[in-house]
């Protein structure tokens, strides 16, 4: 039970860096998508809408970047670490089930 505890304690400490590289994803994916849109739904583009999707895509990235250098920096390379890599770790699966929930929740009420 100390092994689990340790585990989560670790994954907590790392738990911003995740986060940071969650935004960091979404942001780039979010600019990139609207990038495509003002490029191919809009008539009349103007420039300064085409470099505000593509500065949020680039800043998603680059946010994602460096918080996953950030994360492996305060990761220190301990036995717990070792065994975190060749086990799966929980604190990204809880997380990733929170969201199908929160997902289906909303959609469940909005369908209703």
């Amino acid at each position: 039970m100390g092994n689990l505890s340790s585990q989560v304690k670790t994954e907590l400490r790392l738990l911003p860096y995740m986060l940071a590289k969650l935004l960091g994803g979404i942001m780039a994916i979010f600019g990139f998508a609207a990038a495509i849109v003002t490029l191919t739904r809009k008539d009349g583009n103007s420039l300064a809408d085409i470099l505000l999707s593509g500065m949020v895509c680039i800043l998603g990235i680059i946010i994602f970047l460096l918080s996953s250098r950030m994360q492996k920096r305060r990761q220190p390379p301990t036995q717990i670490d070792i065994d975190m890599q060749t086990s799966p770790c929980l604190l990204p699966w809880i997380i990733l089930l929170m969201l199908a929930a929160a997902f289906l929740l909303c959609t469940y009420f909005i369908t209703r």
